[in-house]
């Protein structure tokens, strides 16, 4: 189960472009020629995203990042560790975008559940 939450935010200090937002975010990401893979964004900035996958990807390699709510956005992958990489979008997300990502979802009740006998 991916629960959409803001958890924090990463100050700029070591030494990266932006402040980084912490998520966990359920996506979807592929690479050019290849299938969709789910994967999970732990954090986000303007300029691009860390994520875990299944597997790793190759450094240098373009991929596609599939946001709830979002149309997908060109990245490259910039480091590769393991099942973690590290992603910067061709183009910068907006401010207000990653507040939408980062924002709580509700999440509604099923009907009937509490109901009196």
């Amino acid at each position: 189960m991916f629960i959409n939450a803001e958890l924090s935010t990463l100050p700029i200090n070591d030494g990266r472009k932006a402040e980084r937002r912490i998520l966990n975010i359920a996506a979807a990401l592929r690479e050019e020629g290849a299938t969709t893979a789910a994967v999970l964004v732990i954090d986000i900035s303007p300029g691009g995203f860390k994520l875990q996958t299944e597997g790793p990807l190759e450094e240098g390699s373009e991929v596609w990042l599939k946001l709830p709510g979002f149309e997908a956005r060109r990245s490259h992958v910039v480091w590769s560790r393991d099942k973690e990489a590290g992603c910067e979008f061709e183009s910068e997300l907006h401010p207000a975008d990653i507040e939408i990502l980062a924002a709580p979802r509700r999440r509604a009740l099923p009907k009937n559940v509490f109901r009196r006998a």
